[in-house]
């Protein structure tokens, strides 16, 4: 079972909405409220979009992307860990705030993406410490734009390709889609060079993405593509650099 919710704030000057898209995995209704309630409270100034799940299978079966996801330890059935494991194999790039009842389980929740933990009942000065370092740390990861009179962002943890389309590119993160006016030379220039590479004329991929290396690349998202000879070389060594570095070699 899932439930969702869309908060907008209340328009001032006709300024741009940024929007947050939160995730609350707990079989505590309460909790959901709770946390609900402070994250309006805190980030008045985004447009907020809650997604509830009671359960780690519910959570996982959705495959959707979020900025947030406050994630229940214990819970009937999957537990907080096994949750946080999945992502990992699905290369999900959702920050995790872990909450729960019990403070010895925390050390067994660190993980890539964990940015924090709640101890139940949740306190307003232990959550707005965690907010506020997710908020400094996607400053420095967002991709930002503008569109009918709406500010949206991405972030570049979370792009999985870039696909030239026309005069726009498409840009994959996830089940998700955004068409965006903005050139493959572009994004190229604002992304990280070493997280991402061209792949051909109209492809430019997350490195997270690669199985292997040749002339046709199959891509862990099911993606397959032909590897331009013009790239080849330099995608080895990058893809190269990519996996040491994150093996923790560099």
């Amino acid at each position: 079972e899932t439930l969702s919710l869309l908060f907008v704030p209340p328009a001032e000057g006709g300024g741009m909405e940024i929007f947050m898209k939160i995730a609350i995995c707990d079989d505590e209704v309460i909790f959901h409220n709770n946390i609900q309630a402070l994250c309006i409270d805190l980030l008045k100034d985004y447009a907020l979009e809650f997604q509830y799940f009671f359960s780690g299978d519910d959570f996982l079966q959705s495959n959707s992307l979020f900025d947030i996801l406050f994630l229940d330890i214990e819970m009937t059935g999957i537990d907080g860990i096994s949750v946080k494991d999945q992502m990992s194999l699905k290369h999900l790039d959702t920050k995790i705030i872990f909450s729960t009842y019990h403070e010895e389980r925390m050390i067994e929740a660190f993980g890539e993406n964990v940015i924090g933990f709640l101890t139940k009942p949740v306190q307003k000065d232990a959550i707005t410490l965690l907010i506020d370092k997710f908020i400094k740390f996607s400053k420095k990861n967002l991709i930002e734009w503008n569109d009918a009179n709406k500010h949206y962002s991405i972030c570049i943890d979370n792009i999985d390709y870039i696909e030239a389309q026309d005069k726009y590119t498409n840009v994959i993160c996830g089940k998700d889609a955004y068409l965006i006016r903005r050139t493959m030379k572009e994004w190229e220039n604002c992304l990280p060079q070493e997280n991402f590479c061209r792949v051909n004329r109209s492809l430019l991929v997350h490195m997270k993405l690669f199985d292997k290396i040749g002339n046709l690349s199959h891509l862990k998202n099911g993606l397959k593509v032909q590897i331009s000879r013009k790239y080849k070389e330099s995608i080895i060594e990058k893809y190269k650099i990519y996996i040491r570095k994150k093996a923790g070699e560099l």
